[in-house]
């Protein structure tokens, strides 16, 4: 097999192969048995008919083009890894010469690996910021937990706010009622704003027993196009009105969250917050250096291949951010009225941001000679399968040779970013 390397730009790499008559000859023995399967040849069993029986019923040329897959499968790993180059993307491949008696010629187009110039990507310094606690999110946070252990008592009056109110809804719009805008024994907490604005401050007032119609007006961000910004009438039924007491911030209180006293709760909330704050830093921390490096860089052209991966992997991510969430992507396009070559189109600064990104933490990893032992993938790989201890299929998938790998380049790029992190807060 000779293999002819031209490399075309920065983006584009050509390997032409020629494979000999002799050495196609496995492949298209290979051929004549899948044929000899399909085709009825008087005389002998399916796949056993010789080449020449073979040949005279279909002809040479079907026998050489039912080979070339084999030939593909089979040649082109051995050329890339002869030629040891570094592509993204799947390459397009292209027949050049194929013709019973004469060599075997294709050419596939590979799309490179961009290489990349980090330039003194050592001296890049960095500050990192840690913000303080906030004392309001403290106070909320305690708040918060007060709620948790709230205790309700029925009452003889007219809700308030703060109050807990059991209601019967129905929400219409010109007359019909809408999806979802109906509810039954509903609990509502008058005050903390989980229902469209209008409709908590309307309850307000009311007794168990009593009904009332009034009418709200739905936010124009609203999720529903149909609904945002329309007003709608409300018909709701108050069946229960209980007063909400929340307990004392006192140790008897920080017992019942087994801590010794409220002063050691307060104390492991602080420190929660701080921790929340500094991880949140160093994540910030860890974004301005990975960009501070790319800003010194230089790059290669990013291929087209490259690009429509990321942007791919974006669209994912998005569909399923909006389904987790319990939309539809179809409502989600028409919410932010673009389609979705229009959503590539508009994302496509950012996918050359992330693609940069992942670039120079590939290099750092590669200058820095970064290598992760077996036995540390071995150890990330078993931890993930026990995060996973109810999802058989999914330990199974990761106990392969392609998620190793996965794991390897994970781990690499981890301990790329931490020797970024070192060298930009030194």
């Amino acid at each position: 097999m000779n293999v002819t390397k031209t490399v075309q730009d920065k983006t584009t790499i050509l390997l032409k192969v020629e494979l000999l008559p002799e050495e196609i000859k496995p492949y298209l023995e290979k051929a004549v048995k899948r044929i000899s399967k399909q085709v009825s040849i008087p005389g002998f069993r399916p796949g056993h008919a010789p080449y020449d029986m073979v040949k005279q019923q279909v002809g040479e040329m079907e026998i050489y083009q039912e080979s070339m897959e084999d030939v593909l499968e089979d040649t082109l790993p051995k050329a890339v890894q002869q030629e040891t180059i570094e592509f993204v993307g799947k390459p397009t491949v292209s027949v050049d010469s194929l013709a019973p008696g004469n060599p075997l010629v294709y050419t596939a187009t590979f799309a490179l690996m961009p290489q990349v110039d980090l330039k003194k990507y050592q001296d890049v310094k960095v500050k990192k910021m840690v913000e303080t606690v906030d004392e309001k999110k403290f106070d909320q946070t305690m708040n918060d937990l007060r709620k948790m252990r709230t205790k309700n008592e029925p009452v003889e009056r007219a809700a308030q706010t703060g109050d807990s109110v059991t209601i019967d809804f129905d929400i219409k719009l010109a007359g019909v009622s809408i999806e979802g805008g109906q509810g039954k024994d509903v609990p509502l907490v008058i005050g903390d704003k989980y229902f469209i604005p209008g409709f908590e401050e309307a309850v307000v007032g009311m007794k168990a027993g009593e009904t009332k119609q009034f009418q709200v007006t739905f936010p124009e961000e609203y999720g529903a196009k149909h609904l945002a910004g329309k007003q709608c009438d409300v018909t709701a039924t108050v069946k229960k009105v209980q007063q909400v007491t929340l307990p004392e911030l006192d140790d008897a209180f920080a017992k019942e969250l087994n801590f010794k006293s409220v002063q050691e709760l307060k104390e492991q909330i602080r420190a929660n917050l701080l921790k929340e704050l500094e991880q949140k830093a160093d994540q910030t921390f860890e974004t301005a250096v990975i960009e501070a490096v790319m800003q010194q860089a230089e790059f290669d052209p990013i291929p087209t291949p490259m690009m429509e991966y990321e942007l791919d992997r974006m669209l994912d991510e998005l569909r399923g951010q909006v389904e987790d969430q319990g939309g539809k992507f179809d409502d989600y396009l028409q919410h932010v009225k673009k389609t979705v070559p229009e959503l590539r189109d508009s994302w496509k600064e950012h996918a050359t941001k992330r693609i940069k990104g992942a670039l120079v933490i590939k290099a750092v990893a590669e200058q820095e000679k970064i290598e992760v032992t077996e036995d540390a993938i071995t150890a990330e790989v078993e931890r993930r399968k026990a995060y996973y201890k109810d999802a058989p299929d999914t330990q199974k998938e990761m106990e392969g040779f392609d998620y190793r790998g996965y794991v390897r380049t994970v781990l690499r790029n981890e301990q790329a970013v931490t020797k970024l992190k070192e060298y930009a807060g030194k």
